[in-house]
């Protein structure tokens, strides 16, 4: 593709006079660049693209996106306001807009991401459709599945695997968008056929500073058209599938109704919503519910417990209606999926005991993930948790309280440290577990606190591993470990047998 294609619909402030290359290929990593490619200079958190342009050009690039004038380049340059936003347009173009060649779901929140697009996908694949899944857990394109990188990709990225999903005749492609992801324009430029929101609870606020920004940052998946200086960008309104038991759900659905040519479904457990559950029944780690939907009322097994996973079969089963799935499919769709890997996941052992590995690593994440081993326990709840590191420091308190408030015995521990001193965080989150009177133990070793809490558990227990799930190394100042929670509970317990 020629570059003046590729910059179809870009906002161009200076360009290199008459700059036609051919381009092969995209990239914002100067590693990365291959002969013909466009490289995109930009300035992220900790280094700045445009100090690495003459590796770019080395490499061969055969232009470069900057957000200022670079002077003696001896390749084709184009100036712009927001080198991301343009990449994003830029990988739309090149990729021939591939969202508009399947219906694409964007689901958004703070909680319940993950569970919803696996709800999701196994409902569509249960009514004969060929699903894709853009996750943090991984990124499935068709029939191929790829470890996942971040929870939601980078724009070329994304626009490639939807690319290569058209290429494998997907459907519907299920993709879960983080506020990073919409605020760094990872996702500009698509085309959704559906933006689900689960809830909005704090966190992130190490990036968006406070819970307005967070909240209008989530509120941009709803008008695509948006961009972050409040330009108008080309797109057209998703059907939006919204929590309305939550709080700044009900503002957003609000917010929406008066817009021309909305379509809104809402769900919860609270009267009035279009899709909800009732004569809820909790048995274990079953769930019965009859589904309500606008169109008719199905009995629903769900083999997960939790109100919490109630919320996420409730946002998958809104979605579906939005795309016109019958609720006899929604049901059994439902009833079909066992959870996504890490999220309030059993670990299998042989002993009086259960072991449950989660992703909560916020306070709302931490009471209902407590709140639904507490209601599967005949003993004790015993929890190991930790803080991350270089995110919300103001957060840390608040976890220490509600875990020690809920748990039994609570061990505080750490979570990813990054840079940050581990000591520090721990200090950070201990005042918490003072303030909340409970029984608690500070153990900073990961390995050895998950060791500590099988050591002190007894029949009937639930010993609940928070805050890493699925993931399966553990970064700190030195780098990267392997680490996983999973793997780490059985290797234990076979040294103990």
């Amino acid at each position: 593709m020629r570059l003046p294609e590729l910059l179809t619909g870009i906002k161009i402030i200076r360009q290199t006079t008459d700059p036609s290359p051919e381009i092969t290929g995209l990239t914002i990593d100067s590693r990365k660049v291959k002969p013909g490619y466009l490289f995109a200079a930009i300035e992220g958190f900790k280094t700045d693209g445009h100090d690495f342009i003459p590796q770019a050009s080395e490499s061969g690039a055969a232009a470069v996106l900057t957000e200022r004038w670079v002077d003696n380049l001896t390749i084709p340059q184009v100036q712009t306001p927001s080198v991301r936003l343009a990449i994003a347009q830029a990988a739309a173009n090149f990729y021939r807009h591939p969202s508009e060649k399947l219906a694409l779901v964007g689901v958004t929140g703070t909680n319940g991401k993950t569970t919803t697009t696996y709800f999701i996908e196994s409902i569509l694949r249960y009514a004969g459709k060929k699903t894709g899944l853009l996750g943090g857990i991984e990124y499935r394109l068709g029939d191929q599945s790829l470890p996942a990188t971040r929870t939601t990709p980078e724009a070329i990225d994304v626009q490639s695997m939807l690319s290569r999903m058209v290429d494998h005749k997907v459907d519907v492609a299920t993709m879960e968008v983080s506020s990073h992801g919409i605020d760094l324009y990872r996702v500009a430029c698509l085309q959704f056929a559906v933006a689900v929101l689960t809830n909005l609870t704090r966190e992130h606020l190490d990036l968006h500073k406070e819970m307005e920004i967070y909240y209008q940052t989530k509120r941009r998946l709803f008008t695509p058209g948006i961009a972050n200086d409040g330009s108008v960008l080309p797109g057209h309104l998703p059907f939006a599938v919204i929590n309305t038991d939550d709080e700044y759900g009900r503002r957003l659905a609000k917010d929406l109704t008066d817009e021309t040519g909305r379509r809104i479904l809402t769900f919860g457990l609270d009267a009035g919503s279009d899709v909800s559950a009732i004569n809820i029944e909790r048995s274990g780690w079953k769930t019965a519910f009859d589904l309500v939907t606008p169109t008719e009322n199905v009995p629903v097994v769900m083999n997960l417990p939790g109100d919490f996973n109630i919320y996420n079969a409730l946002a998958a089963a809104a979605t579906a209606s939005a795309l016109g799935i019958a609720a006899t499919f929604i049901s059994e769709g439902i009833a079909l999926f066992r959870g996504a890997p890490g999220r309030f996941e059993l670990v299998e052992t042989d002993t009086p005991f259960q072991v449950i590995i989660d992703y909560a690593h916020n306070e709302d994440g931490l009471v209902k993930a407590i709140t639904a081993a507490r209601s599967l326990a005949s003993g004790k709840v015993i929890v190991v948790f930790g803080c991350p590191g270089e995110r919300d420091r103001e957060k840390r308190p608040g976890m220490g309280e509600v875990t020690g408030t809920l748990a039994d015995l609570a061990i505080l521990t750490t979570d990813d440290c990054y840079s940050e001193p581990p000591e520090r965080i721990l200090d950070e989150t201990e005042p918490g577990l003072v303030e909340s009177g409970c029984d608690y133990l500070r153990i900073s070793d990961r390995r050895t606190a998950i060791r500590t809490a099988l050591e002190s558990a007894g029949r009937g227990d639930i010993i609940l591993i928070a805050g890493k799930g699925h993931e399966t190394r553990q970064i700190m100042s030195s780098g990267a470990t392997p680490f996983n929670d999973k793997d780490t509970v059985l290797d234990i317990l076979n040294r103990q047998a």
